[in-house]
């Protein structure tokens, strides 16, 4: 798998909502820098297809969030 579909990025964020309780704020500042970020890169996602699923990361981020 070498990016997300349209419906598997739904379905990771209804899993990823749920983790969280199903309720996340975001501000307009961090969707637009999501959308624009600075550092240049286009694709700022890494996925990895593993044998019970995929592991998705943020490019430069560890898993801890920090870069």
């Amino acid at each position: 798998m070498a990016y997300l579909s349209d419906t598997n990025l739904r379905a990771v964020l209804t899993v990823l909502l749920a983790r969280l309780g199903g309720d996340l704020h975001i501000t307009h500042e961090e969707l637009y820098d999501a959308m624009m970020p600075g550092d240049g890169l286009s694709e700022r996602f890494v996925l990895e297809e593993t044998v019970t699923g995929f592991h998705l990361r943020i490019q430069g981020e560890s898993r801890d969030g920090s870069r």
